[in-house]
């Protein structure tokens, strides 16, 4: 009877007991909201938005940036497309101004190019 007497003690204890609270897992407290309303958090709100702040601020000066460097292989492209366009035509103009294409033009018009010097008439 003693066995009995402990075991039906020891239902009656643990019955008698009250259930232990549930520890809440972080993530419930998070998406429930607890953890904004917690004392820690709320002391200190002025540096998590100024955290956030400068979280926005990189995020932006990020953007910016990326866009600044596009628009710069942009110009970059533009300034060697110039610069090889005034090459050629550079070329082309150097070759209508050799003296064998000017005294062909010439001798086409009939004018022709003088032997000597100028002189005064």
């Amino acid at each position: 009877m003693d066995e009995q007497d402990n075991i039906q003690q020891t239902q009656q204890e643990t019955l008698s007991q009250k259930p232990k609270a549930k520890k809440r897992n972080w993530v419930s407290s998070i998406f429930g909201g607890d953890l904004l309303q917690s004392k820690f958090v709320l002391r200190q709100k002025w540096l998590i938005l100024l955290l956030c702040a400068y979280c926005l601020l990189l995020v932006y000066n990020r953007y910016r940036v990326e866009d600044l460097t596009k628009g710069k292989i942009e110009a970059q492209d533009r300034i060697n497309f110039l610069r090889e366009s005034r090459i050629e035509l550079q070329k082309r103009y150097q070759e209508t101004i050799k003296i064998s294409k000017i005294a062909e033009m010439l001798d086409s018009t009939g004018v022709g190019i003088t032997a000597g010097p100028p002189f005064e008439i």
